[in-house]
């Protein structure tokens, strides 16, 4: 009689313990909906927003609904990846605010033919375009067509976007794994640009030998969901930058800048008065401008012909007026020991030429040396004839963004540009130079260049609306105009990707650069910090993995299955101590 009262007693208390685990994992799981915890273990936090992220989440106010078209059982493996950390991402998302709702759309599961067609053209006609993967299975190899892309909707208003970059010259590895470090940035940037009423407007001045639309191809196309953009051309036009209004009561005028950012890169040609006049006035009323300046005239086409070239002054007339800004770009060239090879003929070998790479001081690589959210966690920025720039003591605060190494040298103009310099060992004796700042950001009220000289004429009209001083606002000097400009084929109409060098197929951080510069002229440095994440590719050492492939597969298959037998064995031997103690 008592044993099988024990024996009840025993199951009373195994049923009740078992309602008490379903009760609590109904409650873990209720609990779950409603609480988000999650530890971020990867050593670059690739699981964690950044908080600009999270606050912008939080202003989310409505639906908005990601249709994400990578979808399918057949995907390939780095297709495979991408869906599942768009997914990922999107969770967290959601987790941080529940109108954020999403959808994933197989774009090939259509039953006819007809209706594929017309799908696949209204994705093209909102730029989303397909991508031809070639997949090699069992049986050989397969071609599919993808779409690795998403609408984005919200508050009435829709936008596409890329998931995966267009990176030609990278290899398929290195592009998915920096498409996965954007995903963050591409997800948020889109509901960004569709919450605001109006983009910034960014203009590219013309007129002085700037650069144009092939070179600036890239950053341009980059910079197209974000901004609103236009070129524009001084022509000594008062209106070109800062607008008017005349009040019709008293014919008081009030003035306005008709840019958020004004970005001059590379002018090459001579500034009159009344055009730099117009430039400073727009900055007296809190405008913003990227200044790329190249000093000198230095090109490496030049040595093409001969082995000898000589840079001299472009007559740009900005000098005075950078001065007055607080640094001045001087007329020299940098050599740097930390810099990039080039391919050049050393020799012959028969009939033809021996081509061997040698370092070319003047295309130093920099490095980013402040904690400025600017230039924090980018990689090398490649320069082609780099300047050095000296920093003007005064009102203004100036913070480096990037500098030289520790062993450089200048050339100041005219400075002979030698193909031979590269071929031979740097003398450190010459290299005595270190640290020559190559971009730096000002910040302040700054004073107009006209304060301190006599000013022309035109500037009395009460029209021009003349001011000697400027609100608070800020702009960042380039000593190198190739920084922003990017490698273009004019025979096949084809761009490189900014950053890349075409010589050693190495992609440099000048991208990211300049779009972080920009970001921060315009006021949208909250959204450079998820740009800035920095996903490692860890790739396998594949010798190691053909080397140790069984003891790999006995510790993958075989290490779990010893782990549960032997939780199972202590859960058995702590279960029959428990029974052996109640029969005692």
């Amino acid at each position: 009689m008592k044993n099988e009262n024990k024996k009840k007693n025993i199951q009373r208390s195994n049923m009740l313990e078992f309602a008490v685990a379903i009760v609590i994992i109904i409650l873990v799981s209720l609990i779950s909906r409603y609480l988000f915890v999650r530890l971020d273990l990867t050593a670059e936090k690739r699981y964690t927003l950044s908080p600009s992220t999270k606050q912008m989440l939080k202003e989310v106010d409505e639906t908005v609904l990601f249709r994400v078209y990578l979808e399918g059982s057949d995907l390939p493996a780095d297709y495979q990846r991408l869906q599942n950390e768009t997914r990922e991402m999107l969770n967290q998302f959601r987790s941080y605010n529940r109108y954020v709702e999403y959808e994933f759309f197989n774009p090939n599961d259509f039953k006819d033919d007809q209706e594929r067609l017309v799908f696949y053209q209204k994705l093209a006609q909102k730029g989303i375009q397909p991508a031809s993967v070639q997949t090699q299975t069992k049986d050989g190899v397969m071609q599919q067509v993808l779409i690795p892309a998403a609408d984005v909707i919200y508050k009435g208003r829709e936008t596409s976007i890329q998931l995966m970059q267009t990176q030609q010259y990278l290899d398929q590895e290195q592009t998915l794994n920096n498409s996965v470090q954007d995903l963050e940035y591409v997800l948020a940037n889109a509901i960004h640009n569709l919450s605001m009423p109006e983009k910034p407007r960014i203009g590219f001045l013309l007129g002085h030998g700037e650069l144009e639309r092939g070179a600036l191809y890239d950053i341009q196309m980059s910079l197209y969901e974000s901004y609103s953009m236009e070129n524009v051309v001084l022509n000594n036009d008062i209106n070109a930058l800062t607008g008017r209004n005349r009040n019709s009561q008293d014919s008081s005028m009030s003035f306005y800048n008709k840019f958020d950012v004004l970005v001059v890169a590379k002018p090459t040609t001579t500034f009159t008065d009344q055009e730099l006049y117009l430039i400073d006035q727009y900055i007296m009323y809190g405008g913003r401008v990227l200044w790329l300046i190249d000093p000198l005239n230095a090109d490496l086409d030049s040595l093409a012909e001969q082995s000898q070239a000589v840079a001299i002054r472009y007559p740009l007339n900005l000098e005075e007026m950078l001065f007055s800004y607080g640094v001045r770009v001087n007329a020299d060239l940098i050599m740097d020991i930390r810099c990039r090879p080039i391919p050049m003929a050393v020799g012959m070998v028969g009939d033809k030429p021996q081509i061997k790479f040698i370092p070319w001081y003047y295309f130093p690589e920099l490095v980013p040396v402040s904690n400025h959210p600017i230039v924090r966690n980018l990689d090398l920025i490649k320069t082609d004839f780099v300047s050095s720039i000296d920093l003007i003591d005064n009102d203004i605060d100036k913070t480096v963004l990037l500098q030289t190494s520790e062993y450089c040298r200048l050339k100041n103009a005219p400075a002979i540009v030698d193909l031979n310099d590269g071929k031979e060992e740097p003398d450190r004796r010459l290299f005595n130079r270190s640290n020559l700042p190559v971009a730096v950001l000002l910040e302040g009220n700054f004073n107009s260049m006209w304060r301190a000289r006599l000013a022309p004429s035109f500037t009395e009209l009460p029209e021009m609306g003349y001011r000697d001083s400027s609100s608070l606002t800020r702009m960042i000097v380039i000593s190198d105009g190739d920084m922003i400009k990017n490698r273009f084929s004019y025979k096949d109409n084809s761009s490189y990707p900014l950053g890349y060098d075409y010589y050693t197929q190495t992609m440099y951080a000048n991208k990211q650069f300049i779009l972080n510069c920009i970001d921060y002229l315009a006021g949208n440095e909250e959204l450079m910090a998820t740009r800035a994440r920095d996903v490692k590719l860890r790739k396998m050492d594949v010798m190691k993995v053909k080397e140790n492939r069984t003891r790999y597969q006995l510790i993958n298959i075989g290490v779990p299955v010893l782990l549960v037998l032997l939780c199972g064995g202590i859960y058995l031997l702590i279960r029959r101590s428990k029974l052996q103690s109640k029969k005692k």
